[in-house]
């Protein structure tokens, strides 16, 4: 099943790509490599992460790749998504989403996620957005050999600001669950903020805090990871 996830990713990725090379001409690939320490609740490791984007005038293709090795857990993180805006109102955009996730420390054996919706972008201004997002989402998971498909109304929030000295991230996402109760309500608040701080040569340094909270689970889990790490562009042309 991995193996299969992953190749659908990777194609949806490539295939969207190719779909607008024809509707847009220009078109910016930017890749992005870190590696560090993380502490996750009181367990410690190593952080690895990989992403590589594409932008251009009204599309945009992310794929993420997230890895921590910890003492007594693992975590490993492969999010795909695709957006493109409406070009009569470029502030309107919709999206897919795709990821594979597995993190034991949360309970979670493995969970495979979709979602997609709109996005606004509320506040544009000099250096920085504000950006909101609807959507409906899905789970299959397995937490701890318990296989669960559950639906979820999905709401976001995303700010990102850049400055000549640092850059932050802050992403609130909430997911309520909109499918029966089986055992457990589901619902969950995700928030992630980031500051970046670039050092010489396209290389920065970054801070970065992570947490997933349950509404009714005891077994919720934060991150907190320092790492060094790359940026650079791609010269393709697709």
């Amino acid at each position: 099943m991995k193996q299969i996830l992953i190749t659908i990713i990777i194609s949806s990725f490539f295939n969207a790509l190719l779909a607008e090379k024809a509707k847009v001409d220009s078109a910016n690939w930017k890749q992005y490599i870190r590696g560090g320490l993380v502490q996750v609740s009181k367990d410690n490791g190593f952080s690895g992460y990989y992403r590589i984007n594409r932008t251009s005038d009204y599309s945009f293709g992310d794929l993420r790749l997230y890895y921590y090795n910890l003492n007594n857990n693992s975590y490993l993180f492969i999010r795909f998504k695709n957006s493109s805006k409406y070009r009569r109102y470029a502030r309107l955009y919709r999206f897919s989403t795709i990821a594979y996730q597995k993190n034991k420390k949360a309970g979670v054996a493995l969970r495979y996620h979709f979602n997609q919706g709109l996005g606004y972008f509320l506040l544009p201004y000099k250096n920085s957005h504000i950006i909101t997002e609807l959507a409906h989402a899905y789970d299959m998971s397995d937490y701890l050999n318990d296989n669960r498909k559950t639906s979820y109304a999905r709401g976001g929030i995303y700010w990102d600001y850049n400055t000549k000295y640092f850059s932050s991230k802050l992403e609130i996402e909430y997911f309520h669950q909109i499918s029966e109760v089986v055992e457990d309500n589901l619902s969950r608040t995700q928030i992630m903020s980031e500051i970046i701080i670039p050092l010489k040569n396209n290389i920065s340094a970054s801070v970065v805090y992570e947490t997933e909270n349950y509404k009714q689970l005891n077994n919720n889990a934060n991150s907190i990871s320092l790492s060094i790490g790359w940026r650079g562009n791609l010269r393709w042309y697709l």
